[in-house]
């Protein structure tokens, strides 16, 4: 076989070889879409605003106690 330029290279082109082809069995993409978890990626971004408060809340204590310090 030459270069495999004129093999179909992507899953469109390989389902529509198939259907011209006539073959009828149920077409499988080898790489179908990845499925996101929503969930984690909501948990992480929770636990990130969770630390970024808890940064913003100690900030405000020590600017607090610097000032009190000071006066």
């Amino acid at each position: 076989m030459g270069s495999g330029s004129t093999r179909p290279n992507t899953a469109d082109d390989r389902m529509i070889a198939a259907i011209e082809r006539g073959d009828q069995s149920k077409f499988q993409d080898s790489k179908p879409p990845k499925i996101k978890d929503n969930t984690l990626i909501k948990s992480k971004e929770a636990q990130k605003k969770k630390t970024l408060d808890k940064t913003k809340a100690l900030k405000a204590l020590r600017l607090a106690a610097e000032k009190q310090g000071n006066g």
